[in-house]
């Protein structure tokens, strides 16, 4: 199948406390793109962010005054971790009361990601990790408390004026607002529930004699979850494309059913504009024998107008089906 079918015109009628910053790149985002037919939707890669330079700092805080003690330690208590998450939504204008327009529209006021790809949604995900406060005295080496905060950030399309959309464009942005939502809420309760399970993991991680060991631990788990989050939206994009590109290609299939339709019906309209036109003026010339023949294929080519003319509906309705569906 052409990847850029030419569906998109219609057929004409006819301190002690540490602030932990992920390093580099803070923000992660997942997007609706807007792929050409049965093109693939990719996830942007998200950087790996690591607890690493603030457990060194407690390292430095509290590893020189240790010593390794000579019995076994005792039993080390679970890390205490909190969660904290917030959702907000933003929305970008759009305009227009043609899909040519309001797709031109997102294409001059939407989303670009990173890699120059425009986006109709994008959730965007900053993670940060707090420590309370440290006991440098404390043997073995403790990690008192932390606190995991995720802020997520949705941006969304919103029509300024929907009320001036003709009734059957207002429902097809409807829904396709409603699908551009899903699929970025889909990314928000992936975050949501990888953060869950961060909680887990870091509570999970145990004291150490040695700073070191438990700077690798928190660094390890942190890491382990920050993938196990890429590998889910991965696959959530993968599903969400294939099940997207099995929509258009079966729209793609009724559009071509139809237009293989069209053709001998508009092989045999010209046919008989030919032979009508040829019997038109046998009958100006005094062939009256002629006109009743004449009528009888006016007829026929009146009902097959007809019957053209309902496939170019069908064919401009799944024609336009498959723009929308195209985003």
């Amino acid at each position: 199948m052409d990847d850029d079918v030419d569906a998109a015109e219609p057929i004409a009628r006819r301190s002690g406390r540490l602030l932990i910053r992920p390093p580099g790149q803070r923000r992660l985002a997942t997007a609706l793109r807007r792929p050409r037919l049965a093109a693939r939707d990719r996830l942007l890669a998200a950087p790996r962010v690591s607890a690493r330079s603030a457990v060194a700092a407690l390292a430095l805080l509290a590893g020189p005054g240790l010593t390794a003690c000579s019995s076994p330690p005792p039993a080390p208590p679970r890390q205490p971790v909190v969660v904290e998450t917030s959702v907000s939504t933003r929305y970008y204008p759009v305009r227009g009361t043609t899909t040519a327009a309001i797709f031109a529209a997102i294409d001059a006021n939407g989303l670009v990601e990173t890699s120059g790809q425009r986006a109709v949604g994008v959730t965007s995900a900053e993670w940060k990790l707090t420590s309370g406060d440290v006991d440098v005295r404390a043997v073995p080496c403790v990690f008192p408390s932390l606190t995991v905060m995720l802020h997520l950030v949705v941006m969304l399309p919103r029509h300024e004026t929907p009320d001036d959309l003709p009734a059957d464009l207002r429902g097809r942005w409807e829904r396709f607002v409603a699908r551009v939502a899903a699929h970025e809420q889909r990314h928000v309760d992936i975050y949501l529930e990888g953060a869950k399970a961060m909680k887990a993991r870091l509570e999970a991680t145990r004291t150490a004699v040695s700073c070191a060991d438990l700077e690798k631990a928190i660094d390890a788990e942190w890491r382990a979850q920050q993938a196990d989050i890429e590998r889910a939206q991965a696959e959530f994009h993968a599903v969400d494309e294939t099940t997207a590109r099995s929509e258009r290609e079966a729209l793609q299939a009724r559009l071509d059913g139809t237009r293989a339709r069209l053709e001998p019906v508009d092989a045999e309209i010209r046919r008989l504009d030919t032979e009508l036109a040829d019997l038109r003026r046998q009958v100006d010339a005094g062939r009256a024998d002629l006109v009743a023949q004449h009528n009888a294929l006016a007829g026929r080519r009146g009902a097959l107008a007809e019957e053209y003319n309902r496939l170019v509906a069908d064919a401009n309705g799944l024609i336009d089906a498959l723009n929308w569906a195209r985003w």
